[in-house]
């Protein structure tokens, strides 16, 4: 990868009268969750250029120059140009579409009509033209190129449409099938390589909508297709079947989850959205289903059935003119009316002078009797780094409480004769301490075991629902702790306590900071610099490779404390 340049845009063609325009980040640009892994992203831009010249998807401001500088090298003039096609509406490309039209006025938009409305609503000085598409009109370039238009809206994505070329067989699949990582290859070669990032991608903006996921893909297996062409990340050739099924299985295992979680939220600048991707993402490590619901969008009925089927709920809100948006007042309203206060319950929100809604939405929660799963969550702004993992925290808490809750009415079954011989296999007590960025977290931890003599290396295996699992990438840094016998209670109670999300896991130890960032506990007998190479899922966990860069004995007399249990079915 080439960090020289942060951005950049690179033209390649990849069909008949087919060509890619990659505008590319080699860095991470925004507070996100799905940006977290830091690995850079691509926004990828379509021109078919038939008897009439369309283009899919124009990047966002960030690249308006640079990627009209590039757009224009592929056109005999700006005249020829006479189609925008819009996969979804995002304000962040707003400056390019204007560009676009002062340079070509004639240009028509094709899209949704939620995306028409939206439209219209940016530019209403404008008399744009705009040609709305509903799922059977088809838009004929010429030269075979008629293209057909397949609408997936979801709560995060309203406006979602997909695009297919059947002269090509491209799908051009607009957020389906991406991944934020910048690179020079255009397509998936590598596919095998790349499912990781797929995955992470896919639990931070799909697994919350699960069950549009699996419309959209039933919608899709109607045309023959060859490629998918995304809106982020390289373009799916090689690996498309292996995705395909795999976005089925991911969809299919999180709409069957038992426990279910309903995540309600309207956001006036895209700050509380934000904020909602984080907790969904933490719901979903922890193993329950989230029904995400943009209250802007969903019909009373929908958001009252989402709520009469949940286990808990959480709702999110900006502060609007000293007050909640009325999308989230008929909301509250609607959980009201349901009246089962039995359901947990959680409050989130952004907000830039006062906060009031957060107030409004716990007072009247708490007046009907609702418990909390969380203290109310209250970002000002732009959420950081640091808050979106706290979120991402809260998210965890909340599911492993409904989880327990669920546990606690059942009876729980003994272990079997194979869970009391797994329980015999013992473990060195370790602390993990990692860092990324701002954010630093810890776990406590005994499944970890030599893998490789040369390099050293080391396995680690960590449940998917801690803290620390989303800093366990390839490339991330960690140190590992080995306890002595002598003190290993100490951190063991400690660990093993419930942390509120953000707080400092090491106040009570001494501390050093190591080469590569991460905390030390002085009081181990030794510890390990390690760099994580490899990731693997096994089950309920992930299997960490990594390899000991640095390291030291820091007590030669001490004795590695080892964790003895009575069966392989928990802790």
């Amino acid at each position: 990868m080439n960090n020289s340049n942060p951005r950049d845009v690179q033209v390649l063609p990849i069909a008949t009268n087919t060509t890619v325009l990659r505008a590319r980040s080699w860095t991470r640009l925004r507070f996100e969750i799905e940006y977290a892994l830091a690995r850079g992203t691509t926004s990828n831009c379509y021109l078919i250029k038939a008897d009439q010249t369309a283009i899919i998807d124009p990047p966002p401001e960030t690249f308006t120059e640079i990627y009209l500088d590039a757009l224009r090298q592929c056109l005999r003039d700006w005249e020829e140009l006479n189609y925008i096609i819009l996969g979804h509406f995002n304000p962040n490309r707003v400056a390019t579409l204007k560009k676009l039209l002062d340079l070509v006025p004639k240009l028509t938009f094709v899209c949704s009509v939620p995306c028409a409305a939206n439209l219209r609503a940016t530019f209403p000085n404008r008399e744009l033209k705009i040609i709305t598409m509903r799922g059977k009109e088809t838009l004929d370039l010429g030269q075979g190129h008629v293209l057909k238009f397949i609408p997936i809206p979801s709560p995060r994505w309203p406006s979602g449409l997909c695009t297919y070329d059947g002269q090509t067989q491209i799908l051009y699949s607009n957020k389906l099938f991406g991944a934020h990582l910048c690179g020079d290859e255009v397509f998936d070669e590598d596919w095998d390589l790349l499912k990781e990032d797929q995955r992470y991608y896919f639990d931070c903006l799909m697994a919350p909508h699960a069950t549009q996921v699996q419309a959209a893909l039933e919608k899709i297996s109607e045309v023959p297709v060859r490629m998918y062409a995304p809106v982020h990340g390289p373009l799916i050739r090689y690996g498309l079947l292996e995705l395909n099924k795999a976005y089925q299985q991911w969809s299919q295992a999180h709409a069957n989850r038992e426990i279910r979680v309903a995540l309600l939220y309207a956001s006036a600048y895209g700050n509380t959205a934000t904020l909602a991707q984080a907790f969904a993402l933490g719901l979903t490590k922890a193993g329950v289903a989230v029904e995400s619901i943009n209250c802007e969008e969903a019909e009373p009925d929908e958001i009252r059935a989402a709520i009469e089927r949940c286990d808990g709920f959480i709702i999110g809100s900006p502060t609007i003119g000293g007050n909640a948006p009325t999308p989230i007042h008929t909301a509250l309203g609607i959980v009201l009316a349901v009246g089962d206060n039995t359901k947990l319950a959680g409050v989130f929100g952004s907000y830039g002078w006062s906060g009031e809604a957060f107030d409004l939405i716990e007072g009247k929660l708490k007046d009907a009797g609702f418990k909390f799963g969380f203290e109310t969550l209250k970002a000002r702004f732009k959420p950081t780094d640091v808050t979106l993992k706290q979120c991402e925290e809260m998210g965890t808490d909340f599911a492993q409480t409904l989880k327990k809750t669920k546990k606690l009415r059942l009876p729980q079954p003994a272990a079997t004769p194979v869970e009391q011989a797994v329980g015999r296999i013992v473990g060195s007590v370790c602390v993990l301490t990692a860092k990324l960025g701002d954010v630093s977290t810890a776990m406590l931890g005994a499944w970890v075991s030599q893998a490789t003599f040369n390099p050293p290396g080391i396995t680690v295996a960590i449940a998917k629902d801690r803290a620390i699992e989303s800093l366990m990438y390839p490339g991330g840094k960690f140190v590992l702790n080995i306890l002595g016998e002598d003190n290993y209670q100490d951190y063991m109670k400690h660990f093993r306590k419930s942390f509120a999300p953000g707080e400092n896991r090491f106040a009570a130890f001494k501390t050093a900071v190591a080469d590569n960032g991460c905390i030390i506990l002085t009081d181990a007998i030794a510890y390990l610099e390690c760099s994580v190479k490899k990731r693997m899922e096994c089950g309920d966990h992930w299997v960490i490779y990594a390899i000991a860069l640095h390291g030291k004995l820091l007590k030669p007399e001490g004795v590695t404390a080892v964790h003895h249990r009575k069966a392989g079915n928990h802790y």
